[in-house]
């Protein structure tokens, strides 16, 4: 004898499912120290995508770049500001955002950059990005222990996954 499914539970599964097929997907490049080309690579990245036809826009650029990125910025919209409400009308099918870990400015609607990324990909905006190890939270006493320096800002490893 075959036990019936549980309707809520069957509701919950399908809800899920919806949920996760309409949210955004997120790419990290990950490295060890600045300088080591995540920057190039996410905007490498980015071209091949716009290329193929997708909607690719620059929403967040590290303050100095070097000029093999500033070379590749040619290719693409740049939404200024990271104004995470103007990304969101603009409504891109993946966004760049460089620098994962840094804070907001005070008054912002949320606290830290990787707040605004998720409400991105909850938007439905696949987001590729960027974020050194020393500022995975959770990795951040290894790395110290080994840079002998401590950084302010963090994002949980638990976004990442």
């Amino acid at each position: 004898m075959s036990v019936r499914p549980n309707p809520e539970e069957l509701l919950r599964q399908v809800e899920a499912a919806e949920r996760a097929e309409r949210r955004g997907k997120l790419k990290v490049f990950l490295g060890y120290a600045s300088g080591v080309g995540k920057s190039f690579r996410m905007l490498d990245e980015g071209r091949r995508r716009k290329a193929r036809g997708q909607d690719v826009v620059v929403a967040a650029l590290q303050p100095e770049a070097p000029a093999e990125v500033e070379g590749l910025l040619r290719h693409f919209e740049i939404i200024p500001g990271f104004h995470v409400a103007a990304i969101r009308r603009r409504h891109p099918g993946v966004c760049l955002i460089d620098g994962l870990a840094y804070d907001n400015p005070p008054g912002s609607k949320n606290a830290h950059r990787w707040q605004d990324v998720e409400e991105l990909l909850e938007a439905g905006i696949s987001v590729i990005t960027t974020i050194n190890l020393q500022y995975v939270a959770e990795k951040q006493p290894q790395v110290e222990a080994i840079r002998g320096r401590a950084v302010r800002e963090s994002v949980p490893e638990s976004f990442l996954h």
